[in-house]
């Protein structure tokens, strides 16, 4: 793939990862998976470019919804919502690259090192995925650390832009979200 801003999806670089239930069922049940990265400084100080992803479908319309997984590396992932990149309309997605943790909060918890290992992967809104790059965990950050990142998807820049009436809606969607996550943090939840 050639050219999304200075090639961030690209480069080697250390992204910061951040796995989770998406819908926060209790976790004897089945709960959409979330995989979330941040690349820090991509376009300048606090400049970041925030990608968030969700367990769905591969087929063109099923990139579009979340499915509950058993698991982390179960399912693909999506972003369920498009992007645009440069004039074209595409998706961004990932697939575990084996067998992950089940979908317990404890199961993260009990790895120190990821070892987990991701394919990203790109299409158009009816195109196959095609690999972009490849995504490995490394040491598990502290638990305050990863929920003070106040991942954002609207954190885009170099031609890599959200599209659509669906996502002018997320900014403030996640800006209330973010506000919550830091009073439950600041509760001790």
């Amino acid at each position: 793939m050639t050219g999304i801003g200075a090639s961030i999806l690209e480069r080697e670089s250390e992204p910061l990862v951040r796995l989770s239930r998406s819908v926060g069922l209790p976790e004897f049940l089945p709960d959409p998976c979330g995989l979330a990265f941040r690349f820090p400084d991509a376009y300048g100080p606090a400049e970041h470019q925030d990608l968030l992803l969700v367990s769905s479908g591969t087929a063109p319309g099923a990139r579009h919804t979340l499915l509950p997984s058993r698991g982390f590396g179960d399912r693909p992932y999506s972003s369920v919502l498009p992007y645009g990149l440069r004039g074209e309309t595409v998706m961004l997605g990932a697939r575990a690259l084996g067998p992950g943790p089940g979908p317990k909060l404890a199961d993260l918890r009990e790895r120190e090192l990821g070892g987990l290992e991701f394919e990203i992967l790109l299409a158009s809104l009816r195109g196959e995925w095609r690999p972009l790059g490849r995504l490995v965990l490394g040491e598990r950050l502290p638990a305050g650390q990863t929920e003070r990142l106040d991942l954002d998807p609207t954190n885009t820049g170099g031609g890599l832009e959200l599209v659509g009436p669906l996502n002018r809606l997320r900014g403030p969607a996640y800006r209330g979200s973010q506000e919550g996550r830091a009073t439950a943090y600041a509760r001790g939840a």
